[in-house]
Order: C-alpha cells, then structure tokens, then sequence
C-alpha cells in the first residue's frame, strides 16, 4: 500500500513538473541565499578585522529578512500549487480515495520537494559561499586567504528553518484539503468567477494610505522626523498599494466599462472585462510585485550610492588625516600650546607633518522656541556652535574675510548649513541665548560642511558668530548655571586641530594610536580630548558601508528572484484560466487575430502596471531617501539621482525581459489562440 501512495506522489509529481520544477528550483535559490548569508555570519575571519561588529550586525539583519522573505514567497507558490491542484485531488476522492489516503501522497510530495530544495539549496550554497565571502572581502579590501570550510551551525539553521517551513505549507495544504467536500475541490481551480463588488471604502482608504505616504515622503524635513516617519511612510504605501490593487483596480476598472468610447472596442473589451473577474484573484501577486520592484530599486540604489560616495564622506567626516578634539574646562584666549606640543610629539616619533589647522568653539545642544535659545528639562531640537570671526573663518576654509563681516559689539552672526535650510531657523532681529538678548546682524548659509561634516539628527545646526571672546566666556557659565550641573565636560570649549602626514596607511594607523595614547593635557585644564584618524576610521565606514553595498545587491538579486518567480506564476495561473475563455470566443466568432489581440492587451496591461506604480513609489520617495544620505554626510544628490537612474533602468531592462519570456510561456499554455 505504502509503495502505492509513493507511485502516486511519483506520478503526481512528474505530471505537474511545470509547475513543480520552478517551485523546487526557487525552493533551492531561498535555501542558497539563507545559507550564505549564515555562512558570512558565522565567518571567523571577518571578526577579526577592523569593524566587525558593523558587519556582523547587517549580516545578521539580512539573515532575518531572507528568512522572512523565503516564508512569504514559499508559501505563495505553494498555495498557487496547491489551488491548481484542488481538481486533481478532488477526482481521487470522488474515486474512492479517502482523504487521509490522499494526505500520504502529500506528506510524500512534499517530503521530496523539501529534501531536494533544502539539499540542492546548501549543496549549492557551500559551492558558492566561498566566492561570496571573496566578494565581500573584495569590497572591505581585506587580503586575506580564504579556506574553504563548511560551517556546522549553518548547516544545521538552515535545515531546521527551512524544514519547519515546509511542514507548514504540508499543514496548510491539508487543512485546505480536509476543510473542503469533493466538489469544492473540482472547482477549486475556477474559484473567483464571479464579478468582484466594488469596495469603494477600500478603494479611498488605499488612496488615503498612499496620499499620505507620499506626504510624508515630500514634506518631512526635520531631521528627526525624516528618522522617525521614514517607517510609517514605508508601512503606509505598502498599505495604499495593496488596497489599491485589491480595491482600486476593480473600481477603475469598472470606470472604464461605463466609459463606452473606450471600452467598445475589441481589444478593449476583452481586456477589461477579462481582468475585472480576475483582479481579485491577482491583485496581491501584481501588489507584491510592485512592492518587491520598489524594494529592489530603492536597496541597490542607496547602497550602491553610499558605497560609491564612501571616500568623499570619509574627507568630509575627517578633513585631515588626524583630527584631535580637546575638551578645555573654561574658554581660553589662546590653545595653541598643546596643539604645538601634539604636532611636536608627532615629529619626534618619526612622522612628516605637511600642514596643520586649528580653531575652538562652545557647542551645546539647546532647545529653540520662538527664537529662545534655552538649556533645561526640555527635549534639545538644535545644536549650536558659539565661536568667534577668527574661529569660523578658519573652521570653514571657504568663506573668504569678505564674506563674513566684522561682529559688532553686542550682536551676532548667525549662519547655517543649507542641509536645514527648511527647517527651525533662527530669523528674528533679536534672540534670546541663556537669559541675554542679541541683536542678529546678519543670518546666512555656509558654503560648506562645517567642523568636519558633523551628522546631526537635531532639527538644525547654528553656528553663532560673536562678537568677542569675553562672550564666549559668559555664555560657557550662563550654560553651566542654568543646566545645574557640576559636569563642565559637557559644557567645555572645545578645540580642533587637524594635522596632515606622510606615511602608508599602517604608518598613518600607527602615528593615530600615538596620539591617542599622549597624555600631556593635565596642566592644559584639559577634561577630555578624542582622536580621530582618517586611516583607522576608513576602515570602520567601509565595513559598514561596504557590508550595506553588499547586503544591497544580495537582497537585491533575492527580490529579483522571488519578483521572477511571481511573475512566472502568475502568467501560468492567467494561461490556464485563460486557455477555455479564449477557446470559447473564438468559437462565438471571434477572429485568431482579435483574440491574439485581445491577449497582448491584457498582457501589457497586467504586466506593466507593476512596475509604472513602483516608478511612482520611487520617485515619491527620493525626496526623503534624499534627506536620510544627508543626514549621514552623503551630500551628492547628483550622485544619488545617477544611481537612482541607473537602477532603474538595468532593473526595466531586466523586468521587460522576464515579460518576454513569460508571456511565451502564457502564449505556449494558451494555445490554438497564438498561431
């Protein structure tokens, strides 16, 4: 008996291989790509590099979202599998199989098509895990020799999440069957016939959804809202989008039946009429194409903008290649002595320093309201600089003595950096700082990142120019009193020097350490110092930008795929849903050429919707990806929109091909309706 339940899923199997060979294959591709990213988790020698934590937290993030993504997409093509079965297994009930004979020869199916995806996906996976790990080495710039190994743990993660995925879907597919009776199950496959009513509050509420995604998306400009609504914009389209395609497509398409002028024509016709009693069945396989599309441009592009734009943040974070920041206990005239013992102890080890540059400032985070500058209980909104003319002209080396006029007793200059030109802005004739009223005698932009490019999350950065350093002095006591606080650190002026050397990038990682490890800022009144090196700091953001490059692409290649494979099912869904429709028209006298017609119509439509909504998407979201990459000191916008650009069209490249061959697959099942 057991071999006849084995013979059964046998035959079953090789029956319904157009069906069952993409789903194994796909199967094999999730089971590769979760395994590599565990292997790279579990990779010894990344965590011995310079920035492994970086790398170890994204991969492990991936980890998550291919799992994840690996049980949304599995049981999608299952339950497509399983709705074009439904007939089938209905024919051996009413033949006199029971149902709990017919769960056998699925438990048996099912046990074979996990043992070859989960086996064909790791065995395929450790082929590839070493040229994966090159690759990501290759990016981080790491020579180092990679031995092939076959991690245990990886192993073992990968078959236990994916086995527990499987017997799902085995759960699910017998729960489908047990719930059914036997004519339900011969009509499974022409489930949803009937004309689909139009749900006009899911209609508008899909509308609302994505009107106020992309509201959010185009008119957030505060940068810690910019953080904190980037998710609920994300939520809200992927929301809007899915209503809309449920919902919005059955009442557009409806709209387009009463408009006679259109609708009465022969391609038309068919087309409309053909999609309205199908929409619902697709409407979540078009939405989930159009969410993946988006995914995949928005990922590749960013990541890919981030990594290409890497040494240009890198020499705007550190203008020079050491940069030692010193926290003095009160505002001094002149703190030039230390820098020249710093400077001085660099030459003595050995080192050429080339050139050197130096200025001071006060920095406080400060709440600002109707332009009072105040420090207390309240949460901090802006992060202000007081410093003199001197000073700033020399912390931003672009502006000339032209450009910055001389302070005036008792008033101000007040300028800002153009990445929060939008947001709180100082702009009254009088302000208010700590108690003291100001008069503002000029209020302007810098021509460039100033103190190093600093990444800011508050709603704007001041750079206050006053008049002398006497002010300076009194606004470092009016903070220290009204934050009652005995921790001058926190209110300490602060010097930046920045020292150029010659040297290898091990030499230069060498003399950073150095001065690290200096210690001659006790008789200075120095409460603390940082030091940052250019050298040792690179490989820290390549780690995380290289590892976000890479989990880019990989997610990237995994959208795709799991896009493809939508697709393909979809149009070997339509085609046999199709195949008896089209039969039937041209039997009622319609011509080949009007059916093939009608077909190529309704093809495009279908198809190419998708992807001009995630245009849309993309386009929406670019003013506030635009707005995060600044906040992270990625100020190319042009290099941002070549990226955008380029993703988008290699990814309308890739998509038109898919619907090439796709639509041959649909014209193939299809049949006499294509000569």
């Amino acid at each position: 008996m057991n071999n006849l339940y084995v013979r059964l899923a046998k035959n079953n199997l090789k029956n319904n291989k157009s069906l069952y060979v993409p789903y194994m294959v796909a199967g094999m591709i999730t089971v590769l790509m979760f395994y590599i990213m565990m292997f790279i988790n579990n990779s010894a020698g990344l965590e011995k590099m310079r920035g492994a934590y970086y790398i170890t937290t994204i991969m492990s993030f991936g980890v998550i979202v291919v799992g994840v993504f690996s049980y949304i997409y599995i049981f999608y093509t299952n339950s497509f599998i399983s709705k074009r079965r439904k007939k089938e297994m209905g024919i051996y009930n009413i033949l006199g199989m029971e149902k709990r004979h017919i769960a056998k020869v699925l438990a048996i199916e099912t046990v074979f098509t996990a043992f070859v995806s989960i086996v064909g996906g790791i065995v395929a996976g450790i082929l590839f895990s070493k040229l994966a790990l090159m690759l990501i080495y290759r990016i981080l710039g790491i020579p180092v020799t990679i031995e092939f190994s076959v991690p245990p743990s990886a192993v073992k993660n990968t078959v236990l999440v994916f086995g527990i995925l499987y017997m799902m879907t085995l759960f699910y597919n017998l729960m489908q069957m047990k719930l059914a009776n036997p004519v339900e199950l011969l009509r499974g496959s022409s489930v949803g016939e009937k004309e689909p009513k139009t749900k006009w509050l899911m209609a508008i509420l899909g509308v609302v959804c994505l009107g106020a995604g992309y509201a959010i998306a185009i008119t957030t400009e505060q940068p810690m809202k910019v953080i904190s609504l980037f998710f609920v914009a994300v939520l809200l389209v992927i929301a809007g989008t899915y209503l809309l395609f449920t919902a919005g497509s059955i009442a557009v398409l409806k709209l387009l039946r009463k408009t006679h002028g259109f609708y009465y024509q022969k391609k038309h016709f068919i087309a409309v009429s053909t999609m309205m009693y199908r929409m619902k069945q697709n409407a979540a396989g078009l939405a989930s194409i159009c969410i993946l599309s988006t995914m995949v441009m928005v990922m590749v592009s960013t990541t890919v903008c981030m990594f290409a734009g890497l040494d240009d943040e890198i020499n705007m974070l550190y203008p020079y290649e050491i940069n030692v920041q010193t926290g003095y206990s009160e505002v001094k005239e002149n703190v030039s002595e230390q820098s020249s013992d710093i400077i001085q102890f660099i030459e003595d080890t050995g080192t050429n320093v080339t050139d050197s540059e130096s200025y001071s400032y006060l920095n406080f985070a400060m709440t600002l309201e109707k332009d009072s500058l105040t420090i207390g209980q309240k949460p901090t909104n802006a992060s202000l600089y007081f410093l003199t003319r001197d000073n700033f002209l020399r912390m931003d080396h672009t502006l000339t003595e032209a450009d910055v006029p001389k302070v005036e007793a008792g008033k101000i200059l007040i300028y800002r950096e153009k990445r929060f030109q939008s947001t709180k802005t100082l702009r009254g004739d009088q302000i208010q700082i700590l108690g003291e009223t100001f008069t503002v005698q000029q209020n302007g932009y810098c021509k460039n990142r100033c103190n190093g490019g600093a990444i800011s999350f508050m709603d704007g950065v001041y750079y206050i120019v006053v008049d002398h350093m006497q002010t300076l002095q009194k606004l470092q006591k009016l903070a220290i009193a009204e934050a009652n606080t005995e921790n001058v650190s926190a209110y300490a002026y602060e010097n930046v020097l920045g020292i150029n050397i010659t040297g290898t990038e091990t030499e230069k990682i060498a003399c950073s350490g150095n001065v690290e490890n200096y210690s001659s800022g006790e008789k200075y009144g120095v409460v603390w110092r940082r030091v940052r090196g250019r050298a040792v700091n690179r490989k820290e953001l390549l780690a995380l930008y290289g590892g976000f490059f890479f989990l880019g692409i990989f997610l990237g290649i995994v959208f795709l795929a799991v896009t493809v494979m939508i697709i393909f099912y979809k149009q070997v869904s339509e085609g046999y849903e199709d195949k008896e429709r089209y039969r039937i028209m041209e039997q009622v006298g319609m011509s080949n050429v009007e059916v093939k017609s009608a077909i190529e119509t309704q093809i495009r439509m279908v198809f190419f919707l998708p992807i001009v909504v995630a245009a849309l998407h993309v386009v929406a979201a670019f003013p506030l990806i635009r707005r995060v990459l600044s906040l992270l000191i990625m100020d190319s916008g042009q290099l941002f929109v070549w990226c955008l650009v380029t993703t988008v069209l290699a990814f309308a490249v890739i998509y038109y091909v898919v619907f090439r061959i796709t639509s041959k697959i649909y014209y193939r099942i299809v049949g006499n309706q294509v000569r």
